[in-house]
C-alpha cells in the first residue's frame, strides 16, 4: 500500500499550519483575554509633597550634600597630591600606585554614599506606602496611585478619583508621632475631596 502525496497534501498542509498556529500561541505566552469593565474606587496622592514634608528627608538631604562636599574635597586633595608628585618627578610606578589608592578610596566612599541615600529613600518610600495603604483601608478605596506616576488615563483618575494627599501626610505624621520621631510643621494641607 503506497501513500500518494497528491492525495494527502491539503490535509497535511492544514495540519502543519494548525500546529504552527498552536506553537505560536504558546510561544507568545497566554492569549490576552479581553479587559472586563469593573467598578473600582480610585484615589491618588502626591508622593513628592508627602515626601517633602518628612523631616528625615531634609536631614538625609543635608547628610548627602555634606558627604558629596567631602567627596569633592577628597578628590581635589588626591588630584593635588598627584600633581605635586608629577612636579617632583616621582617615579611613574609610585604615581600609579597613589592614583590606584585614590581611586579605590574615592570609589568606596561613593558606594557608601549611594547606599546611605538609597537606604534613606527606601525607608521613606516604605513609610509612605504603608500610610497610603492604611488610608485606603480606612476609606474603603480599592486602588491608590501616585498622581505623578500616571502615564495614560490620568484625567479620568483625577476627575473620578479622590485626592488623599492630606490624609496620607496626616497618617505619616501620626505614625511618626507614635514612634516618638520629629514631626514636620504642617504645610499647605489640602482637604480630601
Amino acid at each position: 500500500m503506497s501513500l500518494s502525496f497528491k492525495r494527502y497534501w491539503k490535509p497535511l498542509a492544514a495540519a502543519i499550519l494548525a500546529a504552527c498556529a498552536t506553537c505560536a500561541a504558546y510561544a507568545v505566552g497566554e492569549v490576552l483575554k479581553p479587559i472586563e469593565p469593573q467598578t473600582v474606587k480610585i484615589a491618588y496622592f502626591n508622593f513628592g509633597k508627602v515626601r517633602a514634608a518628612l523631616p528625615e528627608v531634609a536631614n538625609a538631604e543635608v547628610i548627602r550634600m555634606t558627604a558629596e562636599a567631602q567627596l569633592r574635597k577628597d578628590v581635589e586633595t588626591w588630584n593635588s597630591k598627584l600633581i605635586k608628585m608629577r612636579e617632583e618627578k616621582k617615579p611613574q610606578a609610585e604615581i600609579d600606585s597613589t592614583k590606584n589608592d585614590a581611586q579605590t578610596i574615592v570609589r568606596a566612599k561613593q558606594e557608601a554614599l549611594a547606599q546611605l541615600v538609597e537606604s534613606a529613600s527606601l525607608s521613606v518610600r516604605v513609610r509612605i506606602a504603608s500610610a497610603a495603604e492604611a488610608v485606603a483601608r480606612d476609606q474603603s478605596i480599592d486602588l491608590v496611585i501616585d498622581g505623578q506616576g500616571i502615564y495614560s488615563g490620568g484625567q479620568k483618575v483625577f476627575d473620578h478619583g479622590r485626592d488623599i494627599t492630606a490624609a496620607v501626610l496626616a497618617r505619616v505624621i501620626a505614625d511618626t508621632e507614635s514612634k516618638g520621631g520629629d514631626v514636620p510643621a504642617k504645610k499647605d494641607a489640602t482637604p480630601d475631596k
